[in-house]
């Protein structure tokens, strides 16, 4: 067990793979291709029955396999003091009178 100002060990070094969690990512995928033709036949039921159900499994199926996509939430502004976009678009003398 742990103890407050341990200086044995300090755990698994960052970066390095857990064990547990490779061996069971093994033995998912080795059990996943073992039933992958009922999966398959199983989806493909589900499909004929709903496709809309068919999706909805479909997308938590693949999550184990893709990676989840997340919003960017940064944000960027800029501001220009004394910026013309026509100073950068070239407009003939006509244009640039009337905007």
């Amino acid at each position: 067990m742990f103890k407050k100002g341990n200086t044995e060990g300090k755990g698994r070094p960052k970066g390095s793979p857990n064990k547990l969690d490779t061996e069971a990512r093994e033995l998912f995928v080795m059990t996943l291709g073992k039933h992958s033709k009922k999966l398959d036949s199983a989806f493909n039921r589900v499909y004929q029955e709903n496709p809309v159900k068919f999706l909805e499994l479909f997308s938590k199926y693949a999550q184990y396999f893709a990676p989840k996509m997340t919003e960017n939430v940064d944000k960027v502004t800029h501001e220009y003091e004394g910026f013309d976009i026509r100073d950068i678009i070239n407009f003939d003398d006509n244009s640039k009178s009337e905007i």
